[in-house]
């Protein structure tokens, strides 16, 4: 899977939004309201459409169409372009017919390569948001095993079948041994009374084991990253929102280590979002996207081939000298 081209219109508080040949680890920053959130929304948006029989059913979901389209526009109709290294010019477009405040489906097309095609109905279904503990966002809470709820609701579901492998489980206790001081051991406890599955992490010199409800919030945000990432071994285009909620700074950047190898390695798309600026001072430009909103509508510069002039990431972010992606 190579993305060479994500092309949006008319989504929230996206007009006309292209970005061109993203890195695979690719991290967006910019203000509260700039519109981060609506670049991964709209991708979801989009994988639930193109996978779901259910068009009229899954709009709703989103708030209805005048929550969907952007408002500036005045248009009915929004866009999704997605060029794939093997797939080019593949549109997506869906329009509504609006009402007296209700909204109906009107139009789905698609031109270019039919959704049908192996690789990129394969892009759409391994695609996942991530945005721990925030179920206000959640439009379906997955129950099963197969891949996280976009709250990591189903955490334990997720990691259980992900510990039955003995390399993954050795993989991560490695990873929570360096993120988690005191760390000796996790497990899922399952109840055959109550069907019920039960977390506990095991820490040095305590024998009675710390269950979900008594880990700290940086703890449960490490595990929730953690499995999200072995939840698949084909690649996956994960979007996850604000990981660095809770962590240590020393972890933030182990963090960035491990996501980037697991692009390298494993062929995945890990887009985030932060405002962490220990975060983006682990960052090379070609890892990073300015976004910042002007006159209500999102926009976006990739920073490929940008010369810092000897400045770390996040001073060259700080100071202006990235021009954009801050408050002010």
């Amino acid at each position: 899977m190579k993305l060479q081209k994500l092309h949006i219109k008319n989504f929230k508080s996206i007009v006309d939004l292209e970005i061109v040949e993203p890195n695979p680890f690719t991290v967006f920053v910019g203000p509260n309201g700039s519109g981060k959130s609506n670049i991964f929304e709209a991708l979801e948006f989009w994988s639930f459409h193109l996978l779901s029989p259910y068009v009229k059913e899954m709009v709703p979901l989103f708030r209805g169409a005048e929550s969907i389209i952007n408002r500036l526009k005045g248009d009915l109709e929004t866009e999704l372009r997605i060029d794939l290294i093997n797939f080019p010019n593949t549109i997506n477009k869906v329009g509504f017919d609006i009402q007296n405040g209700h909204h109906k489906f009107r139009t789905l097309h698609l031109e270019g390569i039919p959704i049908e095609e192996t690789s990129l109905r394969e892009f759409y279904k391994n695609y996942s948001r991530i945005f721990i503990k925030n179920k206000e966002v959640e439009k379906i809470e997955l129950r099963d095993n197969t891949k996280l709820s976009l709250s990591a609701s189903n955490l334990e579901k997720v990691l259980k079948r992900i510990l039955q492998d003995e390399i993954k489980r050795e993989e991560i206790k490695e990873w929570l041994d360096l993120f988690i001081p005191g760390f000796e051991n996790i497990e899922i406890v399952s109840s055959e009374l109550s069907g019920t599955d039960t977390l506990v992490m095991y820490e040095k010199g305590i024998k009675k084991p710390f269950t979900k409800d008594l880990l700290s919030d940086g703890t449960y945000n490490i595990l929730a990253l953690l499995t999200a990432v072995y939840q698949s071994d084909e690649p996956q285009f994960l979007c996850i929102e604000e990981p660095e909620n809770g962590l240590h700074p020393k972890v933030i950047k182990e963090l960035v280590h491990f996501f980037r190898d697991a692009c390298q390695e494993k062929g995945h798309y890990i887009w985030l979002n932060t405002h962490s600026q220990t975060l983006v001072a682990q960052l090379q430009p070609e890892e990073i996207i300015l976004v910042n909103k002007k006159q209500g509508e999102t926009i976006t510069k990739q920073l490929k081939n940008h010369n810092l002039h000897g400045l770390r990431m996040d001073e060259a972010w700080l100071t202006a000298a990235l021009g954009g992606g801050l408050p002010w």
